[in-house]
C-alpha cells in the first residue's frame, strides 16, 4: 500500500517532465537512423554480418545502435530527470516527511525508470518491424519475407532490457545520491563513452569489457555464443545488492 502511493505519487511527477517524450523520441531515432542507412546502402548495412536473414539484420543494427549509444544515455537522461525534479525544487522535506518509509521513494523512482526502459524497448520493437515495411518499399535491393522471426527479435530486445538492469540501479542511486544534474549526466556520459572506449581497445564484444555493467546488453548480440541466462542471473543479483545498498543509503541520509 505504502509503494503505491510512492508510485502513484511519481507517476503524477511525470507531467513535468520530458521523460514521456524521450519514451517514444529515443527509439524512434534509433530506428529512423537506420532506416536512412538501410535505404542508402542496404548491402553494406545489412548484410555485414553474411546473413540472408533481413529481418534479423534489421533488428541487429537496431540493437546494436541502442545497446551501445542511446540505451545507455537514454537511463541516465531518465534517471536524471525523475530524481532532478525534487532536486532542484529541494522537495526532500516535505516528501520524506510523509508517513511513508523512505525506502518507498526510492523503490518507486526505481520502477518508475524500469518501467519508462521497457516501455522504450517496446517501442523499438515496434519500429523494427515498421522499418522492414517501409525499407520493403524503398529498395529492392533487400528482402523482408514473412513470416517474420517475432520472437527470436522480441526475445533478443528482452535480453537486452534485463541486462540492463544492472547499470540502471547505479544510475539510479548516483542520480539520487548527488543533487546537481550535471553529476548524474555525466556520470553516465562518461560510462557510455567507456564503452566505446573499451570496445576499440579490447575488439567487439571480447575480453574484459564483457564484465563491465554498461556493455552486458551486448552480450546478446554477440557472434560467440554467451550463457545469457546466467548473465542475467548475474544482472538480476547484483542489480539487488546494489538497490539494498542504495535504499541504505538514501534511507540514512541527513536532508538539509
Amino acid at each position: 500500500m505504502m509503494l503505491r502511493r510512492a508510485l502513484h505519487a511519481e507517476i503524477l511527477k511525470l507531467k513535468r517532465t520530458i521523460a514521456l517524450k524521450m519514451v517514444a523520441f529515443a527509439p524512434l531515432a534509433v530506428v529512423c537512423l537506420t532506416v536512412f542507412m538501410a535505404a542508402s546502402a542496404p548491402f553494406s548495412t545489412l548484410h555485414q554480418a553474411s546473413t540472408r536473414d533481413d529481418w534479423r539484420a534489421l533488428a541487429r543494427v537496431n540493437f546494436q545502435f541502442w545497446v551501445m549509444l542511446m540505451m545507455p544515455l537514454y537511463i541516465t537522461l531518465q534517471t536524471a530527470l525523475i530524481a532532478g525534479l525534487d532536486h532542484s525544487e529541494n522537495q526532500w522535506k516535505a516528501i520524506l516527511a510523509r508517513p511513508i518509509p523512505r525506502w518507498t521513494v526510492y523503490v518507486a523512482k526505481l520502477l518508475i525508470v524500469g518501467a519508462l526502459t521497457a516501455a522504450a524497448s517496446i517501442i523499438l520493437l515496434g519500429g523494427v518491424l515498421l522499418a522492414g515495411i517501409v525499407l520493403r518499399t524503398l529498395t529492392s535491393e533487400v528482402r523482408f519475407g514473412f513470416p517474420v522471426p517475432f520472437a527470436t527479435i522480441l526475445l533478443q530486445i528482452a535480453q537486452m532490457t534485463g541486462l540492463a538492469f544492472l547499470s540502471l540501479t547505479i544510475q539510479h542511486w548516483v542520480s539520487l545520491r548527488w543533487r546537481a544534474f550535471s553529476v548524474a549526466t555525466g556520470f553516465g556520459i562518461v560510462a557510455t563513452v567507456t564503452i566505446l572506449a573499451m570496445l576499440l581497445a579490447a575488439g567487439q564484444y571480447r575480453s574484459w569489457p564483457e564484465y563491465y555493467p554498461w556493455s552486458l546488453p551486448m552480450l546478446v548480440l554477440a557472434r560467440q555464443p554467451h550463457n545469457t541466462a546466467v548473465v542475467l542471473w548475474i544482472s538480476a543479483i547484483l542489480g539487488t545488492i546494489v538497490t539494498l545498498a542504495g535504499c541504505v543509503d538514501f534511507c540514512r541520509r541527513e536532508v538539509t
